[in-house]
C-alpha cells in the first residue's frame, strides 16, 4: 500500500511550485488547514490562485492561527465569495494588493461548490440563475433555458486542495467534525493533488465505512496535527476563548443575555416624531410567517432574531452544513461553544437530536431547490421586488457576497426584515435601487419598523402599519406608490 503519510507539513508541500492554484476552506478560522498554509507561505511561493469560501483579515497573530489571508503578498489571484467583514470595512484590506496586481474574482457560496463539482467530474461549464442582473454575470455569456436567463460559469480545477479534517486513516479515508466539512470534499474531489492535516492518523478500517465522507481515492498524503499545535483541537479551543474576550465578536457570534428593545423614531410630514417598532417587535412579526415543518434559513442581524419567536416546528438550515441545529451558544456559556459548530454567519450553534450535518454541496442543492423560507436584510428593495444588501456602495469590495444570492433565487419564498428608512431618514424602499443588485424580482415580503409589505405582480401591497402609525405616512417614507389594502390593520406587537 502506497504511503500517504508526510512527517511534516513543509515536506507535504515541497514540490508546490509558482503560480499553483490551491483550494482551501475557510469560514474563519473554522475548517482551515491552517499548518498547510502556514507552509507555503514559509515557503515563499508567489503567483498563486487562492480557491476560498470566505477570505478575512488576521484577526489574530500568525502564532494563534493563520488564515488564507495570510497568503495575500504571495496572491496572483483570488476566487472568492467574501472578502472581509462588512462591519470591519468588508474588502479594504485588500485594496492594496489589488492596486499591486491581484485580480479578484467573485463568487456566490452556491456557485463555487457548483463549478468545484463542475471540475471534478469533467464538465465543460455549468449554466447558473445565480447572479443574473448583478456584478457576477458581467463579462460571461448569458443564455436563456426554458424561458429563465442563466450565465455560463467555468469549472474549476485547483492543482492542489489543502484539507482540514478529524481523522483519517492510511488509506486517507476522511472523516469530519460537525461542519467542518463545508466545501472540503468537493475541493478534494476537483484537485490534482489533495493534501490533508487531520487531528488524527488511524490504522486502515479505523474508521467506519459509513462515517467516511471523503474516500482516499480523493486524498494523496496527510500529516498529523501534533498536539497543542497550530490548528489542534486544544489551539482550536483557546481561539473560541480569544473570540469571546473581544467585545464585536461576541456580540456577533454568541447569543447575548437580554435583547434591545428600544424603540426608534420618525420625522412625518406634520413634524411629529412618532414612535418605531423595536428590531424584537419586527423579528416576532416576520417568524409569525413561518409555519410548523417549515424549513428557514436566517439572514444577519434582525434576521436572526427571527429563531426567538419562530413557532414550534421550524427547522432551521445554514449554508455551511447544518439542519434542525439547536439554539445559539449563550454569551455567559463559552464553555459550549466548538468551532465545528457553526451556523453560516459564523455563530455558536448547540447541536441538538435530529440534527443533520453536510457539506456545502448539499447545503446548496436545499438552498436551490425552493425548499426553504429565506429571512435576510437589505439596503434596498425596489417597487419590482428587486433586492440590494449586500454591498451599499460601488465598489465590489465594498461589500462581502456569501450566500445571500443563493438564498434568494432558488428560495420558496423571500422574506425582507429591515428598518424602513436610513439613519438619514432616506426611504430604503426605492422605486430603482441604486446599490449593487443580489437579485432581481425576488423578494415576497417586506417586514419594517413601519409596515408589512407585500411584493404583488400589481405592486407593493400595504398589509399593515406600526401602531399609530397612517398609511398615507408611510407612504410619504416609502418611494414607490403603496397599494392599501381593504382590511388594513396595525401590527401586533
Amino acid at each position: 500500500m502506497k504511503n500517504k503519510v508526510f512527517a511534516s507539513f513543509d515536506e507535504a508541500v515541497a514540490d508546490i511550485p509558482d503560480g499553483a492554484s490551491i483550494a482551501m476552506e475557510s469560514w474563519g478560522p473554522a475548517g482551515t488547514a491552517q499548518n498547510l498554509i502556514a507552509a507555503i507561505k514559509r515557503k515563499g511561493l508567489k503567483d498563486l490562485t487562492i480557491i476560498t469560501h470566505n477570505l478575512i483579515p488576521a484577526i489574530f497573530s500568525e502564532e494563534q492561527a493563520v488564515l488564507p489571508s495570510a497568503l495575500l503578498p504571495q496572491m496572483k489571484k483570488l476566487i472568492t465569495a467574501v472578502v472581509g467583514i462588512q462591519q470591519l470595512g468588508a474588502g479594504a484590506f485588500v485594496k492594496e494588493y489589488v492596486e499591486k496586481g491581484l485580480e479578484v474574482e467573485f463568487t456566490s457560496h452556491g456557485t463555487l461548490p457548483s463549478r468545484l463539482l463542475a471540475g471534478a467530474t469533467g464538465l465543460g461549464a455549468i449554466y447558473s440563475p445565480i447572479g443574473v442582473g448583478t456584478i457576477l454575470e458581467e463579462g460571461k455569456e448569458k443564455r436563456v433555458i426554458d424561458g429563465k436567463e442563466y450565465i455560463y460559469e467555468k469549472p474549476i480545477l485547483p492543482d492542489y486542495a489543502f484539507i482540514m479534517a478529524h481523522k483519517a486513516d492510511k488509506m486517507g479515508n476522511l472523516y469530519y467534525l460537525g461542519t467542518h466539512r463545508m466545501d472540503q470534499p468537493v475541493m478534494a474531489m476537483a484537485a490534482k493533488v489533495t493534501i490533508a492535516e487531520v487531528d488524527e492518523i488511524v490504522e486502515v478500517g479505523e474508521i467506519d465505512p459509513e462515517h467516511v465522507v471523503t474516500p482516499g481515492i480523493f486524498v494523496d498524503r496527510i500529516v498529523n496535527i501534533p498536539e497543542g499545535s497550530l490548528g489542534s483541537p486544544k489551539r482550536r479551543k483557546e481561539l473560541v476563548y480569544r473570540l469571546h474576550e473581544w467585545e464585536f465578536a461576541r456580540k456577533r457570534l454568541f447569543r447575548r443575555i437580554g435583547s434591545d428593545l428600544s424603540r426608534g423614531l420618525a420625522k412625518v410630514e406634520t413634524g411629529e416624531m412618532k414612535e418605531r417598532l423595536n428590531r424584537d417587535t419586527i423579528a416576532k412579526r416576520a417568524a409569525r410567517e413561518l409555519r410548523d415543518g417549515d424549513y428557514a434559513n436566517l439572514g444577519v442581524g434582525i434576521p436572526r432574531l427571527c429563531a426567538l419567536y419562530m413557532p414550534e416546528g421550524v427547522i432551521l438550515h445554514s449554508e455551511n452544513g447544518a439542519l434542525g441545529y439547536g439554539p445559539p451558544v449563550m454569551e455567559d456559556e463559552v464553555e459550549k461553544a466548538e468551532l465545528h459548530y457553526i451556523d453560516g454567519a459564523g455563530r455558536f450553534f448547540t447541536p441538538v437530536s435530529g440534527m443533520a450535518l453536510c457539506d456545502v454541496l448539499t447545503s446548496v442543492a436545499m438552498i436551490r431547490g425552493g425548499r426553504l423560507i429565506t429571512i435576510l436584510g437589505a439596503f434596498e428593495i425596489s417597487g419590482k421586488g428587486d433586492l440590494a444588501n449586500w454591498n451599499a456602495g460601488t465598489d465590489a469590495l465594498g461589500g462581502t457576497i456569501g450566500g445571500g444570492m443563493d438564498l434568494v433565487v432558488g428560495a420558496k419564498r423571500v422574506i425582507i426584515t429591515m428598518e424602513h428608512t436610513t439613519k438619514e431618514g432616506k426611504p430604503k424602499i426605492v422605486k430603482e435601487c441604486s446599490y449593487p443588485l443580489t437579485a432581481k424580482k425576488c423578494v415576497d415580503l417586506i417586514v419594517t419598523d413601519l409596515a408589512v409589505i407585500e411584493v404583488t405582480m400589481e405592486g407593493l401591497l400595504l398589509r399593515e402599519v406600526a401602531p399609530g402609525w397612517t398609511a398615507e405616512e408611510v407612504q410619504a417614507l416609502t418611494e414607490p406608490k403603496l397599494i392599501v389594502a381593504a382590511g388594513l390593520k396595525e401590527i401586533e406587537p
